[in-house]
């Protein structure tokens, strides 16, 4: 026995077969008209009439899509950006380098024309330490014994006295520095040739004694080393300039230092120097002279 289809999926059969012929009827009618047709008209109406939703529909959409996009693209960004970074620090320490090879070498050849001039025989340092304080007036050098140096011998630099060697090792020499309140050397006047001891005084300006009480000293004079009998620092070596006396009838002079003490990086330590005072000829030995004495008051005449 046949069984009877249910109504609604009849009506519903029916339905789509009305459908798929008037779909055929239309496609054939459209074709024999043309774009003249009745079809045709009422396919721009529905164009005019949803053509706008589906723009409006298709410009937020494609944001969206664009986004995406771009999420798929950021990876590949990120890397470039990385690279190029890599390639602006590379830039960067090149320049920098090549700054700081060009002041290193502007650096020795004066020193070299220093040297040239004063006729020492000088070896190069670096200097790999500096004072751990202002007490301390010293630095390390990265040369020792196997250079040749020996305690005693001056070490300079483009602008002048820097100080002397005071402790040598087989590959490091260590220099008291021409600042150091302990370290004392015999210098001169450079145009009237006056002479006197020189003290380092830390960070202020150096000390000069005269030994002429009565010596005229103008500002501005150049001092330089002075190689006394018993000294192992070379003659004319510049050290500064004169500030100002210290009082109307006082034999202490201030002296500005030439030398950046605070920017120490690479020097030049005299090897030419009279190891011994007495090997000197005799016509150059010159006696150390003794300072004056201060006078001092008799403490009754000043009660009376």
């Amino acid at each position: 026995m046949m069984k009877t289809m249910p109504e609604p999926r009849r009506r519903s059969r029916t339905l789509l077969a009305v459908l798929v012929l008037a779909s055929l009827v239309l496609i054939t009618v459209d074709y024999r008209e043309g774009e003249g047709g009745a079809v045709a008209a009422i396919q721009r109406g529905a164009l005019t009439v949803f053509g706008p939703v589906a723009e409006g529909f298709s410009t937020v959409v494609q944001p969206i899509g664009n986004f995406f996009g771009s999420i798929a693209e950021l990876g590949s960004l990120r890397a470039r950006n990385a690279a190029l970074e890599a390639d602006l620090r590379e830039i960067r320490e090149q320049q920098v380098s090549r700054a700081e090879l060009e002041r290193e070498n502007e650096q020795l050849r004066r020193q070299l024309d220093m040297r040239e001039r004063l006729g020492f025989t000088t070896t190069a340092a670096v200097v790999i330490a500096r004072p751990p304080s202002n007490i301390e007036r010293s630095v390390l050098l990265d040369v020792g014994a196997d250079n040749g140096l020996l305690p005693g011998m001056a070490v300079i630099n483009e602008f002048g006295l820097v100080g002397k060697v005071t402790e040598v090792t087989a590959g490091n020499a260590r220099v008291e520095l021409l600042t150091s309140p302990s370290a004392r050397y015999g210098v001169r006047i450079d145009e009237s040739g006056e002479l006197g001891f020189l003290t380092g005084s830390g960070a202020d300006p150096f000390q000069l004694e005269l030994l002429d009480l009565e010596a005229e000293v103008s500002p501005g004079a150049q001092v330089v080393t002075h190689l006394f009998t018993g000294t192992s620092i070379p003659d004319a070596i510049p050290v500064g300039v004169v500030k100002e006396r210290r009082g109307p009838s006082s034999r202490f002079l201030e002296v500005a230092p030439y030398v950046d003490f605070t920017r120490l990086t690479t020097v030049q330590v005299v090897l030419n120097f009279p190891s011994a005072p007495s090997e000197l000829p005799e016509e150059e030995q010159v006696p150390a002279p003794e300072l004056p004495r201060p006078k001092v008051e008799d403490s009754k005449a000043e009660d009376s």
